[in-house]
């Protein structure tokens, strides 16, 4: 069962700094153009501890912006509640969260769970920011169950705000929870309740390789705040929560080929000039046999002919409910070739937005996949089967923002 708890975090100082210029979206989901802009906008950006030159020097700004206050430590233990107003499909919705801390847990130990594959690259990048600062500069999102929305209940009519800040036509409210009562029915919940990630994998995978180095230095001692992570927490069941697909642009084969070779595994439900592409996805969610193919001027809608999908059903019954998991099958039942082999030679791109996808397009040879939604109770399907999802199968709208609480692992003492 995750222990869960209030933490000392560190918050930028809204007396110093404009909060709307050091705020950045997660540093997974932005191009070098973008990390560009969001450094200009400040020199104490969060994109400048993030993504730094060098972790020696997110380290010395660091100690500078402590020093000089423009990072300013909570005195008491925090939970920090996040409300993230946003309009998706020309409707408006409220994700509610909390920002708190969560014991670290190995996956084989069944209470933390991933649902994708990472790769180790990556992880050891990020371990070597970690091991130099000490400092998680954003969260990782985590899932759990909550039926009856009871956790989002405990802070109806909450006044305690620490900022408001509109970024990306999306707006962020952080306030502070010190109320010891709302504290303890929070994590009282929490403690019978299972962590599915959501966004993080590879935060979360280094902060187990951390943990493992801060304790061979400072001893095995559950106390200390390495054993522990900052995670914004969401209810699996809230429906203001948006669990998208994450769209390909692939430029390893033409698109005519392509669409031969695998022909004796789909057929062509209809072929159409481009029009509302998200309309198109939409008409087809919650269908694991349905991708769509795109190319600069045309759409094929394609389907896997139905005895070959009926196999992959028996075979792996939860991961053929995600139209990736089917398309990435006969990817490599027909081109013999992997997904990370493609992302490893640069063949691949991946997308949120379709119809940035097709402005891509216009602009290199190629074509797209695209995939349709599904719930995020598949997620939960897969992860309690003990299985993982491909690699950026999921794409969870809005993101919270990068910079919102940064907590210390130093090797202090918790309690």
């Amino acid at each position: 069962m995750p222990e869960c708890l209030p933490f000392c975090g560190y918050l930028y100082n809204k007396e110093k700094v404009s909060i709307q210029e050091v705020l950045a979206p997660p540093y997974d989901v932005v191009d070098e153009k973008e990390i560009e802009f969001y450094k200009n906008k400040s020199p104490y950006n969060i994109f400048h501890l993030e993504l730094p030159e060098t972790p020696q020097k997110a380290k010395l700004l660091l100690d500078k912006l402590i020093e000089e206050q423009i990072l300013v430590r909570n005195s008491i233990p925090t939970i920090y509640y996040h409300e993230l107003h946003f309009r998706f499909r020309n409707k408006a919705h409220i994700r509610k969260g909390y920002i708190l801390l969560v014991k670290l847990y190995d996956y084989e130990e069944r209470i933390v769970i991933p649902h994708e594959h990472t790769f180790k690259k990556v992880t050891e990048e990020r371990f070597e920011l970690l091991k130099t600062t000490q400092f998680q500069f954003s969260q990782i999102h985590g899932l759990y169950d909550d039926p009856t929305l009871y956790t989002l209940n405990l802070v109806n009519n909450f006044n305690n705000l620490y900022f408001e800040v509109s970024l990306n036509e999306e707006i962020h409210k952080l306030y502070k929870i010190q109320d010891d009562e709302i504290i303890s029915k929070l994590t009282d919940f929490l403690l019978g309740k299972k962590i599915y990630i959501a966004d993080g994998h590879h935060r979360y995978n280094t902060a187990l390789k951390y943990k493992d180095y801060m304790s061979k230095i400072h001893g095995n001692n559950k106390n200390k705040d390495f054993n522990f992570m900052a995670m914004y927490l969401t209810p699996i069941d809230d429906p203001n929560l948006l669990m998208l697909p994450t769209h390909r642009l692939y430029t390893f084969e033409d698109v005519t080929i392509f669409l031969h070779r695998i022909k004796p595994f789909t057929e062509v439900l209809h072929r159409h000039k481009k029009n509302s592409l998200e309309e198109i996805i939409e008409s087809y969610n919650n269908r694991g046999d349905i991708f769509i193919v795109l190319t600069d001027t045309e759409t094929y809608i394609v389907k896997i002919r139905s005895d070959i999908y009926e196999i992959l059903c028996e075979k792996e019954p939860e991961l053929s409910k995600l139209p990736l998991f089917s398309f990435l099958y006969i990817l490599k039942e027909t081109f013999h070739i992997t997904e990370e082999y493609l992302k490893e030679k640069g063949l691949v791109k991946f997308f949120s937005d379709p119809q940035r996808l097709s402005q891509e397009l216009q602009m290199q040879r190629g074509f797209g996949v695209l995939f349709p939604a599904v719930s995020p109770l598949v997620l939960k399907e897969v992860t309690i089967g003990g299985k993982l999802m491909p690699h950026k199968s999921t794409y969870f709208y809005p993101k919270i923002l990068s910079g919102l609480v940064i907590s210390e692992v130093s090797g202090k003492s918790l309690r």
